[in-house]
């Protein structure tokens, strides 16, 4: 059993807030400002070359820095969004939204504030709807971000692309290709007119039309789209840069739909390394590319290894997450490799666990729906 899902690009977080806003807005004549900006350039620096960790404790710092007071308005939306970015990256989302909305916020009341951050913000809370499951949310928000972005970001086309390719992801989620499309389409073009520091945003791009293609089996024109994607990402961001991790865990897949099993080990194995690396043992995207690795050498027949990780991702969901469906599914891959190995007994037990998983959860949507907002 290999359940899975293709696993959207995320959207390039790197320098997505233009510094250069700040520059012609702001007033440097408060003393704060020499010490916020400093820790605002050092954290996006930490940021690009995907040292993730160190980012958060520096635009933490930044935040509090200028929260105190002694800085400009722009100064303190700009370190509240960027260290949205990174704890959205890392998993954080719940404290990732507080900290947007809070920006949001800022941008929405005062008038000392760019308004061009208001588009920008309001497509980095889109990418967040989308990435927790609110796709209604994430429409209003994206048709908000648009709407503005064609009036304010006329001269700013990376950042008008980064909408589009929401909007794209948005519309294929909700099975409208054509759509879908066409946003791609629109947000390659932009990008590609912008030229400069447009790379890592092609890479998004191009992997998210590898997911329309892939949907429409379409594998080879799929495959050429997410190989040129990796390319991009390996030539200017190294080959060991965690935003390669979602393009390889599409490419173990591809590979794996295509039954060229050896090929998806491999590009998988090197996928766990990097997260493993980034991200450390304890993390749920280490322990969700540990069990797809897993499902792909039991499909090898490599029951030995696929079952030690099994368990190794197993023990770390149930830390990290809790009872939700995605243990669950954990647990029936790995009963099934269990049954193949005839040890009937432990696999019903793991298949019991992942039932009653499931009937929790189905429990608590109903209620809540039940219950209403």
């Amino acid at each position: 059993m290999f359940e899975k899902r293709y696993e959207w690009s995320p959207r390039v977080f790197v320098n997505t807030i233009l510094f250069v806003f700040l520059i012609p807005s702001a007033t440097f004549a408060r003393a704060g400002e020499e010490i916020v900006l400093p820790m605002l350039v050092s954290g996006r620096h930490e940021f690009a070359a995907g040292n993730y960790k160190e980012a958060e404790i520096k635009l933490r710092m930044s935040v509090a820095e200028a929260g105190s007071g002694g800085v400009s308005d722009n100064e303190l939306v700009l370190s509240l969004a960027d260290l949205s970015n990174v704890l959205l990256v890392e998993g954080k989302a719940d404290e990732s939204e507080a900290f947007l909305d809070r920006a949001i916020a800022i941008v929405r009341s005062r008038p000392t504030v760019d308004r061009r951050q208001l588009p920008v913000l309001l497509g980095l809370l889109g990418t967040l709807y989308q990435q927790t499951g609110r796709m209604e949310q994430t429409e209003a928000v994206l048709s908000e971000a648009m709407r503005l972005g064609r009036r304010l970001l006329v001269d700013e086309p990376l950042h008008l692309s980064d909408i589009h390719n929401d909007l794209g992801v948005l519309h294929l989620k909700a099975g409208k290709r054509k759509q879908a499309e066409g946003d791609f389409k629109t947000a390659l073009s932009l990008v590609e007119k912008a030229g400069q520091d447009s790379e890592a945003r092609k890479s998004s791009i191009l992997a998210n039309l590898s997911a329309l293609y892939f949907g429409q089996e379409k594998w080879n024109l799929a495959e050429q789209t997410l190989l040129r994607a990796v390319e991009i990402v390996e030539r200017t961001q190294g080959s060991e840069h965690p935003n390669i991790c979602a393009l390889l865990d599409n490419l173990g897949f591809l590979y794996f739909k295509q039954n060229d099993l050896a090929r998806a080990e491999s590009v998988l194995r090197r996928e766990l390394a990097i997260r493993r690396t980034v991200f450390g043992q304890e993390n749920a995207s280490t322990a969700s590319a540990g069990a797809t690795l897993a499902s792909v050498l039991a499909a090898r027949g490599q029951y030995i290894e696929a079952g030690n990780l099994f368990a190794e991702v197993l023990t770390t969901q149930e830390r990290v997450l809790g009872r939700v469906p995605e243990v669950a599914t954990t647990l029936d891959q790995f009963a099934d490799l269990l049954r193949r190995t005839h040890r009937d007994d432990l696999a019903e037990e793991l298949s019991s666990r992942a039932q009653s998983i499931r009937f929790e959860s189905a429990y608590t949507v109903s209620i809540k729906a039940q219950r209403g907002p």
